[in-house]
This record gives structure tokens, sequence and C-alpha cells, in this order.
């Protein structure tokens, strides 16, 4: 397998990946000495009094969650915030993962994307577990360091290596499955990849801390990340999550996946993913979202698509979604900047502005003040909103995707990664 080049996370020689850490770093520093954190929100959420009876109800329902300034940012988008919050409520407090476990998971992904936000909120909730405070620093350390149990730092590793390669090795997931059972598989790769979603939008967002939250991201500890990217795949190799076939359906599986009664099999993904069908239909409404409500075009949804397809070495993603994008209006021209990047050709303006906000989420988690400004140049705020739920809710099925080793399907033969990304 060929490494692919798209910055920092796949550089092609040793000398290049060194310029590319230095450069990040070099980044992240000036970041933080600028102060990008204490930026005005680009998107503040709706005042109290000015929340249609809508916006009412969705906030009611997410009271519990205890993040009134992330909720009231989502109901810039009162669709897609009913259709994103209940999954982000299961994956941060009714997951089938162990609680200590789940606040281990969330925690280093919330250091893995750099959100202040997500810690500040899941270190108070880590502590009601019995997570100590010299705990939370060492996660950030990283599953290598010192006074972890063996599956605890293998539960550390599967964040870092679906942050970096959206891909769990073999090594670490036959670790995890000797504990966890399938639901448990599903639960920590969707949940990290979740989590990952809101940390981009929210960060991106420029969502505030509310008051009375003290805990931020630990200082003075270097960023490193325990894997890399390997772009190692399963495609074409036996599944670790098999598709459940016709026969093993529940009726209620049945009218989920054949409603009309076709007798056509199911898509690998649908039928991969519905060991628990309360959850599956949760997780179901985000790509959901994407599909039938986003505010973006037909045509630009599918850009996004299969951009973060590419950069997350997902051939299924890209496969299903260069296929619809061709019957909407995708061309030559655009799948070789989908390939390639952004950055490969000139285009069309708010075309490269997408492409580069997928990117620079993907790599960075959050999208550029100078993306963002061409975005918002031709965009309206619930189109931004989409733009971050499609790229972060597709990177999340693309971990999914990869680590449950879900197969082609057949009406994909024609739209595989071209040789060179193979």
């Amino acid at each position: 397998m060929t490494e692919l080049a798209f910055g920092p996370r796949s550089a092609r020689s040793p000398a290049t990946r060194r310029r590319h850490v230095r450069a990040a770093l070099a980044s992240f520093a000036l970041a933080l000495s600028h102060g990008a954190a204490d930026a005005a929100p680009r998107v503040p959420p709706v005042p109290q009094g000015e929340r249609s009876p809508e916006q009412q109800t969705i906030a009611a329902g997410f009271d519990s969650l205890g993040m009134p300034n992330a909720v009231g940012t989502y109901l810039r988008h009162p669709k897609a915030a009913a259709n994103i919050l209940p999954y982000f409520r299961y994956v941060t407090t009714a997951t089938t993962l162990p609680a200590r476990e789940r606040e281990l998971v969330a925690l280093r992904t919330a250091w893995l994307t750099r959100s202040d936000y997500l810690w500040a909120h899941r270190a108070v909730s880590a502590r009601k577990t019995g997570l100590t405070d010299e705990e939370l620093t060492r996660i950030a350390v990283g599953p290598d360091a010192a006074g972890w149990k063996p599956f605890e730092a293998t539960l550390l590793r599967a964040a870092d290596e679906l942050h970096v390669d959206s891909f769990v090795s073999d090594a670490t997931w036959q670790a995890l499955t000797q504990r966890y059972d399938v639901n448990q598989m599903i639960d920590l790769v969707y949940g990290v990849g979740d989590l990952t979603m809101h940390a981009g939008a929210l960060r991106s967002l420029g969502v505030d801390i509310e008051a009375g939250f003290t805990d931020r991201l630990p200082a003075g500890i270097p960023y490193t990340v325990a894997a890399r990217q390997t772009n190692l795949r399963l495609i074409g190799k036996a599944p670790r999550i098999p598709p459940l076939q016709p026969h093993e359906w529940t009726q209620e599986l049945r009218q989920q996946l054949d409603p009309t009664g076709s007798g056509r099999p199911a898509a690998n993904v649908f039928a991969t993913f519905v060991h628990n069908p309360p959850v599956d239909a949760l997780r179901n409404a985000v790509p959901g979202h994407i599909r039938a409500s986003t505010t973006l075009s037909d045509r630009q949804r599918e850009l996004l698509l299969t951009r973060i397809g590419v950069l997350c070495r997902s051939e299924y993603e890209y496969a299903a979604h260069l296929r619809a994008g061709r019957r909407v209006g995708i061309t030559d021209a655009d799948v070789e900047r989908i390939t390639k990047g952004p950055d490969h050709a000139s285009g069309d303006p708010l075309d490269t502005a997408l492409l580069r906000a997928t990117d620079e989420l993907y790599r960075d988690d959050r999208i550029s003040d100078a993306t963002w400004a061409a975005l918002a140049a031709s965009l309206d705020t619930q189109q931004l909103l989409d733009v971050l739920i499609a790229v972060g809710g597709y990177r999340e099925g693309s971990m999914a995707i990869s680590s449950a080793g879900v197969q082609l399907d057949d009406n994909m033969a024609e739209f595989r990664f071209p040789p060179e990304l193979r």
C-alpha cells in the first residue's frame, strides 16, 4: 500500500515529514500566542428571548447536557440540532462502554482535537466516574504514559489511531475485542467519530465555554499522537463486523432494511451497524440529515463527502458519493481536484473553499479564518453549519466503515479509488 500526500499526516519522506511536523507545531504555537480561544464566536448562540417555539422545545430537550452555549449555537439550524444532538447525548451519557472508559476516550478525543470546550465538560463528568486530576493530565500525555492499565492504554491508542488514520489497527482491534462485544466496538468507534465532528464544529463556530467550567486542556504537555497514518484497509478481506444477512434479520430489522419487501440486499454499511436498532436510529439521523435535510446543494454536499472519503482513505465513502455525485454534476475536473486537493488546479472559488474547509477540518479540526470568510461570503449560517456537519459526520462514518471492514457494494465497481490511491 502507498501513503497519500495530504499534509502533515502523510508526508512521503522522513525529511518532508519532519518539515510538516515543525510547521504544524509552529502554527499551533502561533495560534496559542494570538489567543485564538479568546476570539468572539463566529456564530453566537440564539438569545433566549429570540428563540422560536421550535427552538425553545429543542433547547429544553437538551438542557440535561449542561451545554447551553453549544445547544444555543446549533439552534441557528433547528433541523440540524434536532438531528445531531440525540446521538451526541447518547455518546456522552449512555453508550454501552463502562462510564470510566467512555470518559477516557472522550477526553483523549478532546485533547487530540484541541477542543477546550469538550475537555471542560468531559472533565467534570470524568471526575464523577472516579478519574483523578493526575489521570486527567495523564490522558493528555497519551497511551504510552506510565500508570495505565493495559486495556485503558489500548482504548486511548484506539482514539489516536482513529484521529490520525481513521482506522483501528489490527493489534488494537484484537485487544479491544477480548473484552468488548460488537455493540461496544461500534459505540467506541462511532463515539470517537461523533465527538470529533462536534469538536470541529464547536471550534470552527467559536463556541464559548460557559461560566463555572474551569477545566481547560492541560498546559505544558507536548502534543504527541501514538499512531501514524498507514492507509491500510480491509477492502477485499474478511470484515471484522460482518453485515447481517437477510435470514438473520428480525422483523424490526426487515422493516428498517427492506421496508418495501423488495427482497433486494441492503447496502453493506446499513447491514453492518444494525446490532442495536434504537441506537442505530439515533446514529443514522446524522447522515440522514446530511443526505435529506441539508441546506447545501446536492453537488456541494457530494464534493465534501467524496473529499473526506479521500482524506480518511475510505474507499466505500468515496465510491458511494462519487456515484451520487456523478448524478448531480460532478465532472472529471472535479474528481481530479477531489483526489488531489483544492490547490491542484484553479476552479470555482466556492468549490475551492469547500474543499479547503474539508482539508482543514481533517487536519486541524477547525476551519481557518481565511477559509471561513471565503465560505461566509457565499453561504448563510445554516449552510455553514451544514458544511461542518457534512464533513464531520462523514469523517465519523469513514472511521466506522473502515474499522469494521465494510466491503464495497456491487454497484461501486465503477467508482473505486483510482489506482494511485488504492
